[in-house]
């Protein structure tokens, strides 16, 4: 049966989502780390492969205070507008139906990239892409380029998005990648991440508008 409730999140919009936390790819230069981000972000290539995925994580400024390193949310941007999720949050998101998304374990290092920091962690690769935004349904959305097809929200945040979730079935996460750095949680998912305590103060999860096309 199709969702009957769809949340968007700010997951990959807000600025207070992201942390200073950088990833380190073997052998890679600056070039490929932007090809590699842009790849990621807006699903030029979503098929990235498994042997690309970073090898570990560390804090990308020199003098980050203990607070800010120790109070890291369970979901979370960091450089390059990659996500990382922690242990906790990874074993609650293995318990719903992520589809194709993938994760890939990463440790943690301090800013010498030597002294390791404790906990689980990992690096999430949505790869989970499904047309349900109805745009001409929706309100307060601006399209990207002259192309069309592609669209965001105004920065007024006055939006609202109308979803046919028809093409998500089952699944409890997913992009669409007609809208720009939206990422969709179904309903069951959303009450689950709010039930367990976990730290998702700036997902900023809003109601979407279902409709059938």
């Amino acid at each position: 049966m199709p969702h009957q409730k769809i949340w968007e999140s700010q997951l990959l919009s807000s600025p207070r989502n992201i942390k200073s936390v950088d990833f380190f790819f073997p052998g890679a230069d600056q070039k490929w780390r932007v090809a590699f981000q842009r790849r990621y972000a807006y699903g030029i290539e979503p098929e990235i492969n498994t042997d690309e995925y970073p090898a570990y994580i560390f804090f990308a400024l020199r003098d980050l205070s203990s607070k800010n390193k120790d109070s890291l949310p369970d979901m979370f941007m960091g450089h390059q507008g990659l996500v990382i999720v922690s242990g906790a949050m990874h074993d609650l998101l293995q318990t719903f139906n992520m589809g194709r998304t993938r994760f890939h374990e990463v440790p943690l290092y301090e800013y010498d990239q030597k002294t390791l920091r404790p906990g689980r962690w990992y690096f999430m690769h949505i790869r989970e892409d499904c047309q349900t935004l109805v745009a001409e349904a929706s309100s307060g959305l601006k399209p990207v380029g002259k192309s069309g097809g592609i669209w965001k929200p105004t920065l007024a945040g006055d939006h609202e998005l109308a979803l046919d979730p028809e093409e998500a079935g089952e699944l409890d996460l997913w992009l669409d990648r007609s809208v720009r750095n939206r990422v969709f949680f179904s309903d069951r998912l959303k009450k689950a991440i709010k039930s367990s305590g976990l730290s998702t103060r700036w997902l900023g999860f809003r109601p979407c508008k279902i409709v059938t096309v």
